[in-house]
């Protein structure tokens, strides 16, 4: 399944102040078996909860209804890891005490609101999920090139592909996973950093994959937004077949969780046309690595005839990145075009990864 962050817009594209909280009370008034739309953070901000699904064919059906009935409901959304023309620390918060709680404890930190593409990954049990963690976990960075969808932020182009990533850098308790031995010591190293943090429960460490102990998933968050659906489902395809890849075939390797935030890093600043750092001690391009984790996936889910949105996925190692795209807009046309062209590409329900 998937948690979809979307913000609420005008019809220009143009960030809405509020309105989550009547959207989603609207909505859950309105029977549906597609998922549910519910608030977040932020007081503009609506996250999309599709239904438990098979693959992501279904994925792209629930979140194909969600965002449809959004629109029905009068809401304008727009799904990108950014606004691009946010102003500054300009936000409002949800009220209720966990957002409070946030809010209190970040301040200034709160620069603009992101929003992220978090796809859950079923597994039998704890061991089989940490087979797989530690096979995701290595591919973080390329799902962070993959995903990236927010190059601008307060009207300009920060030179980056995914801005959202350097606010969550802002952060504590976020980036890459701890590297684990098992799922013991899994809960002991998060149970260590909540009572250094002093915070409740495990809903309060937001690396960029986690596990989800009462739904029995790993949730990956390292993605932005996707304006467009079918590259939203391609992506949790993705996810999907590395994870089964992992536990057919466990790595042997373990790079170095610093050498991972670095490959991160470059992820964020340079995307695709990035180099990194791979198994054996060598530097290769994004790319490459990026198709080799392709094809994993796809031999891994084809059995169960569950490749196919991975054409989507192939498709975005040779097509013009979103990042790209946005900028070529941006240029070209200005930032009301762009506006407008995010909002209208997140309506596009007919499918297509234009």
């Amino acid at each position: 399944g998937a948690q979809e962050e979307v913000l609420l817009v005008h019809r220009s594209g143009r960030l809405r102040v509020a309105g989550a909280a009547r959207l989603s009370a609207t909505l859950s008034r309105r029977p549906t078996t597609a998922g549910r739309v519910v608030p977040d953070v932020f007081a503009n901000q609506v996250q999309l909860n599709s239904m438990v699904c098979d693959g992501a064919e279904s994925l792209h059906r629930s979140l194909r209804q969600l965002r449809g009935q959004a629109r029905a409901a009068g809401a304008w959304l727009m799904a990108v890891g950014t606004h691009p023309t946010a102003e500054f620390g300009a936000i409002r918060t949800a009220s209720n005490p966990r957002v409070n709680a946030i809010h209190e404890e970040f301040v200034g930190l709160l620069r603009a609101p992101t929003s992220a593409l978090q796809v859950h990954v079923g597994f039998p049990d704890a061991e089989t999920a940490m087979t797989a963690y530690h096979g995701l976990r290595h591919q973080l960075p390329v799902l962070r090139a993959l995903g990236a969808s927010s190059p601008m932020w307060h009207g300009q182009d920060s030179g980056l592909v995914s801005t959202r990533a350097a606010i969550m850098w802002s952060y504590p308790r976020v980036g890459i996973p701890p590297a684990v031995l098992d799922y013991e010591d899994y809960v002991h190293q998060a149970t260590t950093l909540m009572s250094a943090a002093e915070v409740p429960d495990e809903s309060y460490l937001w690396w960029d994959m986690r596990v989800q102990p009462q739904l029995g998933t790993l949730e990956v968050r390292v993605m932005d937004s996707q304006p467009s659906l079918d590259r939203a489902a391609g992506l949790a395809a993705l996810i999907q077949g590395i994870a089964r890849a992992a536990v057919e075939h466990p790595l042997a390797e373990d790079l170095p969780s610093a050498v991972l935030a670095e490959n991160d890093f470059r992820a964020v600043r340079y995307g695709l046309d990035a180099r990194i750092f791979d198994m054996g001690g060598v530097m290769r391009p994004m790319r490459l690595i990026a198709g080799q984790a392709l094809t994993r996936a796809r031999d891994a889910l084809r059995g169960d005839r569950l490749d196919a949105p991975l054409d989507v996925v192939a498709a975005m190692l040779w097509e013009p990145t979103e990042a790209s795209r946005q900028r070529v807009i941006f240029r070209e046309k200005g930032l009301p075009a762009l506006l407008r062209n995010l909002t209208d590409r997140t309506h596009d329900l007919g499918g297509g990864a234009g």
